[in-house]
């Protein structure tokens, strides 16, 4: 787990450079903001997977409360830098952000990089 949030904090930045260069400082922000509002409840639920993993029964119970916070709190952040940001907010740069981050850990886990052997 925490090399996947290594990762994503890693992919976080390449899209908030190219963010910069593209699009300028907002565009920047927006990358930030795409990429943070998956990345902070990813690392809530990697906590919450970290404080039980002593007892097999209540981690696996927590995995599955821990996706479901993880998708709760994901809605509820880009709801307020949608609400907070919405009038110097970038879309293109945001959702290049969320995607990102958000769709790594499906490349990672799935290892495209043997698919078909």
């Amino acid at each position: 787990m925490k090399q996947i949030i290594i990762l994503q904090f890693a992919v976080l930045s390449v899209c908030s450079l190219v963010s910069l260069v593209i699009w300028g400082y907002s565009g920047f922000l927006s990358a930030i903001g795409g990429g943070l509002s998956y990345l902070l409840p990813t690392l809530v639920a990697v906590l919450l997977l970290k404080l039980f993993s002593g007892d097999p029964f209540l981690q696996s119970r927590m995995y599955i409360f821990g996706e479901i916070l993880k998708v709760v709190l994901s809605l509820l952040s880009m709801f307020a830098m949608f609400s907070i940001w919405h009038q110097s907010l970038v879309f293109a740069p945001f959702l290049m952000g969320l995607i990102g981050v958000s769709h790594l850990v499906f490349l990672v886990l799935l290892r495209v990089k043997d698919y078909g052997r």
